[in-house]
């Protein structure tokens, strides 16, 4: 792509809004979710965090707990960068409850199962 058509193109975007960039949140960002390969084996979450009009919401606070056999418990937590995602440090994955919370927003809590940690996991907050 040559200087100008980079240029016209940012110019048309910038005109008409970003709508269409933003429409799936962290679009084009590397996946860094990890699913356990066993029982109580380790996971990571990627989490996308968006508004009902598909923005990104900076500053949503993610926390993942963990309830495990034998009566352990595990939780990580991380924020949402100006992306919408979250990248929580790893845990040992048993039962998940994830709870993420923004300003203005609804907190929501949901439970997520173990190999869904595979993929990035997107979550929609509505406005309080």
């Amino acid at each position: 792509m040559t200087r100008k058509t980079f240029l016209a193109v940012a110019l048309v975007l910038s005109l008409f809004g970003a709508t269409a960039v933003v429409a799936q949140t962290g679009a084009g960002i590397q996946n860094r979710g990890h699913a356990p390969t066993r029982p109580d084996g380790l996971g990571r979450l990627d989490l996308r965090v968006a508004d009902a009009d598909g923005r990104p919401v900076k500053g949503a606070q993610a926390k993942l707990s963990s309830e495990r056999p034998g009566g352990f418990f595990c939780e990580t937590w991380n924020s949402s960068d100006a992306n919408g995602v979250a990248v929580l440090p790893p845990l040992h994955v048993g039962k998940l409850k994830l709870v993420v919370k923004a300003a203005g927003y609804r907190t929501q809590t949901i439970e997520v199962a173990p190999g869904a940690l595979s993929q990035p996991v997107r979550v929609t907050l509505a406005r309080a």
